[in-house]
């Protein structure tokens, strides 16, 4: 009995360690994020377009910051694809929840890249769908 309730005692002390920690490195990305974005955002329009996001992913010490976060800045123009919801400028919300999405060695870019390429096919295939059954 006593045993047990020590066991079960000090695995909820465990998972409160661990969900403390998760929030800590949310906090820590959007953050880092945030800091990225406002040198980024040369304009002041609350918005990075390409020609920034090029500019400040060109910079070496930027690059070598963004790969220390596990994030593949290899191709901008594709990481910037990625990242933006497809208005062709990326905000702040944006960059943190993309980001989020493609750090680390088990989200490889070019797999996040062909699964993205392939549900904007599948869009387009089901909108012509939709055209052809319609002229039928």
């Amino acid at each position: 009995g006593v045993f047990m309730q020590e066991t079960f005692r000090v695995a909820s002390t465990d998972d409160r360690i661990m969900i403390q920690a998760k929030k800590r490195m949310i906090s820590t990305h959007a953050k880092k994020m945030g800091l990225f974005f406002a040198m980024a955002d040369k304009s002041g329009d609350g918005s990075i377009d390409l020609d920034e996001f090029r500019e400040m992913t060109s910079q070496p010490e930027v690059s070598t910051w963004l790969q220390s976060m596990e994030l593949d800045v290899s191709d901008s123009d594709k990481l910037f694809r990625l990242i933006d919801n497809g208005d062709g400028k990326i905000t702040l919300d944006e960059l943190v929840e993309g980001v989020g999405k493609l750090k680390g060695t088990a989200r490889s870019l070019d797999v996040v890249w062909l699964v993205s390429e392939f549900q904007k096919a599948q869009g387009r295939l089901a909108g012509q769908n939709e055209v052809d059954s319609r002229a039928d």
